[in-house]
């Protein structure tokens, strides 16, 4: 049984569910046989909307477009977001789809661990809107969208160490890679941008967000707002503004991969892990057998 549960979310541009590869793959290189009190995981790429996001980048490449990178980008994390943004109130909507992903994905690692095994999250861009919707519903005990409304699925009693498991209760740290948060709440008074928390209704976790400061879609969180400010621990450049061989004078959408695989990720989730994993109860040794000498004795 694994000791801590890693979940990553994908965001723009992830064509498959091996995109935290690099990340876990870091990850075992560094704590090697403690990489398996660990249980990581990827969270499903958001599957129902792939295939009208596809017929329609496609049917748009019968006219000659610049950029077709970035273009294809774009839709994807905004058509995504947008199509959960409407109906929300309604079941078995795109929202509640999105969600009932996310439980699911809970669920499967809640049997692989103890109910109160620590939990990492880690999401890129909309998958940050995704985790952030999630945490947003299962921190109320009323809602009337989502997994969460009318108390949460059946099967699950109030209150038990199960439910505190799935409502992300035991959420240790979460890690937002260029999140796209602003790009969906600016036109509110800064008052009214309310972040998830972090430190109130029973949940405590440290919110580290990375974001490079050339990318379009990602962006620093604790300017947002006073809530943003509270909820968020730090927010972390990828990439130095003092480091200009790296950066260009042009802003694009950054690739996934490139959050993926960044150093300071890497950095920080390894010192985070190893911190946490000495908190954890260690598996259980094996007492030594007597030696023949003390058997005689």
């Amino acid at each position: 049984m694994a000791d801590i549960v890693i979940l990553a979310a994908a965001g723009m541009g992830a064509v498959d569910n091996t995109f935290a590869k690099p990340l876990f793959s870091a990850l075992e290189t560094e704590l090697g046989e403690e990489w398996s009190r660990l249980y990581c995981a990827e969270l499903p790429g958001l599957e129902h909307f792939q295939s009208n996001i596809e017929r329609t980048f496609e049917s748009m490449q019968k006219r000659e477009l610049d950029f077709l990178r970035a273009r294809k980008y774009l839709l994807l994390g905004m058509s995504q977001t947008a199509a959960q943004s409407g109906n929300v109130d309604r079941r078995d909507n795109n929202y509640e789809k999105t969600q009932r992903e996310i439980y699911a994905a809970l669920a499967k690692a809640a049997d692989q661990v103890d109910d109160r095994a620590p939990v990492i999250l880690i999401s890129h861009s909309v998958g940050c809107i995704n985790l952030s919707n999630y945490l947003w519903d299962a921190q109320r005990p009323n809602v009337s969208c989502g997994v969460w409304r009318e108390g949460g699925p059946a099967g699950v009693h109030r209150g038990s160490a199960r439910e505190r498991f799935l409502r992300l209760k035991t959420l240790s740290h979460w890690y937002t890679l260029g999140p796209t948060m602003p790009l969906w709440c600016a036109d509110r008074p800064r008052e009214q941008i309310q972040a998830v928390t972090s430190n109130t209704r029973g949940y405590n976790f440290r919110w580290k967000n990375f974001y490079h400061p050339n990318d379009l879609f990602g962006w620093p969180l604790k300017p947002l707002s006073p809530s943003y400010n509270q909820a968020v621990c730090r927010d972390y450049e990828t990439c130095s503004l003092s480091d200009h061989g790296a950066l260009s004078s042009v802003a694009f959408p950054s690739p996934p991969e490139d959050y993926w695989r960044n150093p300071i990720v890497v950095e920080q989730l390894i010192e985070d892990v190893r911190s946490l994993l000495k908190t954890v109860n260690k598996p259980a040794h094996r007492h030594p057998q007597p030696s023949q000498q003390a058997l005689a004795v």
